[in-house]
Formats: structure tokens, sequence, C-alpha cells
């Protein structure tokens, strides 16, 4: 019988516990509330960690390939319209070889001031900032942990410069109304650095998102193409009478 007893008041206590856990005006207290806050962080801390336990498609060995080879390439870009300007700036009217035709000309582009949008050449950010993200993805490869500010400063610098191609597509497509052939390589070796920097800072865990949205940045391989994919149908459109009269047809 006393056995009955404790059960029975066992059971009323676990029947009042969620009540007691409120006030009189039917709203949980701070301390529940704080109770969920820590729940839902812990769930996305699990879903994050999930993520980076998946099958990794920004790893750090690659990811630092990547940043040499993307580094490498827009490097050499570069240096090629550097020298490229200053052989115009000492031959004023002179052609250069990536002078295809009215609308694909590097020379047209790199005299306008969007050539000099910092107050020095573009040229001249782009050698200083390709051979550093060059130099950082070589230490990826090699092993090096680098510290938490220098994560954050690449991901910073990518960020920068991933965006000043856009001002720099943009000014070529919309305002000048020409192609540069050698801006366009710094365009193409920008866009997979900037999402591989992107998706191996969200899988190693030094940017936090949401699951879904952590999901879908990780995919960087797809982001560029699309991105590629993108830029070219703005291109066909934009100059699409002087594609056709190259074509000779209209």
């Amino acid at each position: 019988m006393n056995q009955s007893l404790n059960q029975n008041q066992n059971r009323a206590q676990d029947q009042a516990g969620p009540r007691a856990e409120q006030d009189g005006t039917g709203t949980e207290p701070a301390g529940t509330r704080a109770e969920d806050d820590a729940a839902l962080i812990a769930e996305i801390d699990a879903e994050l960690a999930a993520e980076r336990r998946a099958k990794p498609r920004a790893s750090t060995a690659l990811t630092g390939a990547v940043l040499l080879i993307g580094g490498l390439v827009g490097w050499i870009a570069a240096l090629n319209l550097l020298v490229d300007k200053l052989y115009l700036l000492s031959n004023p009217g002179a052609t250069l070889a990536c002078d295809i035709n009215p609308f694909i000309s590097c020379g047209t582009v790199m005299m306008t001031w969007q050539a000099e949008a910092f107050g020095i050449p573009n040229m001249a950010i782009g050698l200083g900032g390709f051979a550093i993200m060059g130099v950082l993805g070589a230490l990826m490869l090699s092993g090096t942990t680098l510290p938490p500010w220098m994560r954050w400063a690449r991901l910073g610098g990518m960020t920068f410069a991933f965006a000043f191609v856009h001002f720099l597509a943009f000014s070529a497509i919309v305002i000048i109304r020409t192609l540069c052939p050698w801006c366009m390589v710094v365009w193409v070796a920008t866009a997979p650095m900037f999402f591989a920097t992107l998706a191996h800072t969200v899988e190693s865990g030094d940017l936090r998102l949401p699951g879904p949205l952590a999901g879908i940045l990780r995919r960087w391989v797809l982001l560029t193409l699309a991105w590629y994919l993108l830029v070219a149908l703005v291109i066909l459109i934009a100059f699409w009478g002087q594609w056709m009269a190259t074509l000779g047809i209209g």
C-alpha cells in the first residue's frame, strides 16, 4: 500500500512539473527561455558538426590548390595588363595584341578611370593581392595551420576581390561597352578562389551559418559554374548586336 501511495505521489509530481514551470500569466520564465535558446544553439552546432563530418567539398589541401593556381593565373594576367599599360603610355595610339575589334580591346578599358579606381592602376593591386593569396594557398597545401586572424583576412581579401570584380565587370559591360580579355582572365581566376575560400571557412567552423545555407555555400564548384554561366549570358545579351555583326549576321 505504501508502495502504491508513493507511485501516486510520483505521478502527481510528474504531472505538476510542467505546470510549475509556468507563472500565473501562463508564460515561461526567463530561465526556461534561456534553456530553449541554449537548446536551439546546440541544435545548430550539431547541424554544423554534421555538415563538417560529411564529405568535405573544400578541404584545406583543395582550397590551397585553388588559391595557389588561381593566384598564379591572376598574377600573370595582372602582369600582362601592367606591361601593356606601360607600353601604351610610352607609345600613344599603339595597338595591343588583345585589341581584337572595337568591343574586344584591352587598350580601351585600361585607359579609363575605372582602371585606376583607387588612384593607382588596378594591375598593381592585382599583383599584390594575387601574390598574397598564392602564398596562403601554398601554406595551406603544406599543411600549415593559419592563425584565426589570417583565416579571416583571407576571406576578407577574397570577398573584396570578388566584389571589385563585379564593379569592373559592370563597368566594362554596361558603361565602357568594351571587353578586355586579360581582365576577364582575372574574373575567371577570382570566382573559384572566392567560392572555395568561403566554402572552406564554413566547413572549418570559422563561419557559422544555418544548416541549409551552409550546405549551399559548401558546393563551391556549382556556385562557380553558375556564376560563369550568368556572366556569359549577360555578355551575350549585352553585346548581341556586336556578336551578330562580327559573324556577318544581320
